[in-house]
């Protein structure tokens, strides 16, 4: 298991990820669609802890539920596949449990990706998280040449 993710690691270096860690610290959104939003704001930034922050199940963040050094691979997993120039939210459908299901339809240069994202609120606070999505339509999005890099950073 350490080997993939040194190897997750190295691809995504080499690839061009150069994921941040600046966010704001607050945890959920005020809805369904604004988690979706922030989440994506967060990856297009490359912003591990905006993106941490907004990830999440009914019962509580998942940054709270796993541990630190596997919950900084997801992150880049997840920062590298949104990564994108443009991005267009569809309508909200009704998923199971409460839970609402979004198409999100990624652009970055040529490519385009429709990632599908599921939020949910949760029971203690009653912020809107994104618990689930599929990264797999995203991967060409990930090996795609990378984007000029952030601000700040050499």
């Amino acid at each position: 298991m350490r080997r993939l993710g040194i190897a997750v690691l190295l691809v995504l270096t080499a690839s061009g990820c150069r994921p941040r860690a600046v966010g704001n610290g607050s945890g959920g959104a005020g809805t369904a669609q604004m988690a979706v939003v922030e989440f994506l704001n967060a990856a297009r930034a490359q912003d591990l802890q905006g993106i941490s922050a907004m990830w999440g199940n009914e019962e509580s963040p998942t940054r709270d539920r796993v541990q630190r050094q596997e919950l900084e691979r997801r992150l880049m997993v997840i920062a590298c596949h949104l990564r994108h120039d443009e991005s267009r939210i569809g309508p909200p459908q009704q998923g199971e449990g409460g839970r609402t299901v979004f198409s999100v339809q990624l652009t970055r240069g040529p490519r385009n990706a429709t990632v599908p994202f599921t939020t949910v609120r949760n029971r203690r606070s009653g912020r809107w998280y994104v618990e689930d999505l599929d990264l797999r339509s995203a991967q060409e999005i990930c090996s795609a040449e990378p984007m000029s890099r952030p601000q700040g950073r050499p």
